[in-house]
């Protein structure tokens, strides 16, 4: 005979299950019930479990972000387009006076006459220029005596307001005529032709200065020019005359 032992009797309609759980010792119904929490976790919905959850939030928390800043980017560039905008506007006004001061910058740069200098000292026939403390007229174009030869003669007056004696002559002149030649003065002309000398302080003198020229009906623009030769200023005077 052998000496397995049957099983104990079923204690009426008691569970197989239930009748094992008397039959555990308190550790062992301690791992069962843990064995029990895990199985239910698993079973857990998708939705439910944590590993699925904190990275469907962070996703939306990111999607949150860029939707937040791409709204509040789109007013700011508007609105830095239209200050743009606005501020181009009066630069665009602005250039029609800057436009004009540049013709009047160029016209201010055209010479008053071809040869003109920087120092030149500039009026028209009859005007009376200052240079330093000399203060000189020469008046308009006359055709003089032909004698000789075809000439112009301009009346000057020279008052010397210097502390010193200034010389004079009538070498100091010169013609610069429409063509662009310049013609010194000749010996022949007029009868009260200026002199040479000197003039003392305060004192003045006057007389025809002539010059040789090939046509004396030329129209166009004739410069009277005065450059004394020993000064102690170095401008030059000019006079103009439209003929």
């Amino acid at each position: 005979m052998s000496d397995q032992q049957p099983p104990p009797p079923s204690q009426g309609n008691q569970p197989a299950g239930q009748w094992q759980q008397q039959m555990d010792t308190p550790r062992d119904a301690k791992a069962r019930a843990k064995a029990e929490k895990a199985y239910a976790k698993a079973q857990r919905p998708w939705y439910k479990k944590k590993r699925f959850i904190l990275p469907l939030l962070f996703l939306l928390l990111i999607i949150f972000i860029v939707a937040v800043s791409g709204g509040e980017d789109e007013p700011t560039d508007n609105g830095t387009a239209g200050t743009s905008q606005e501020n181009e506007a009066p630069a665009g006004e602005e250039e029609a006076p800057a436009d004009e001061g540049d013709g009047e910058a160029e016209e201010a740069a055209e010479p008053a006459f071809p040869g003109a200098q920087e120092d030149d000292v500039i009026g028209e026939a009859g005007a009376e220029l200052t240079l330093g403390d000399v203060a000189i007229t020469a008046g308009a174009l006359e055709a003089g005596d032909d004698t000789f030869g075809e000439t112009l003669c301009t009346a000057v007056t020279i008052t010397n307001n210097a502390d010193e004696a200034i010389d004079f002559n009538v070498f100091d002149w010169s013609l610069q005529e429409p063509g662009g030649t310049i013609s010194m003065t000749g010996i022949a002309g007029s009868d009260d032709a200026l002199s040479a000398g000197q003039i003392a302080p305060g004192g003045s003198t006057d007389g025809d200065v002539c010059f040789d020229v090939d046509d004396a009906s030329e129209s166009g623009q004739f410069v009277i020019l005065y450059e004394p030769l020993f000064s102690f200023f170095s401008d030059r005077g000019a006079w103009l005359d439209e003929r």
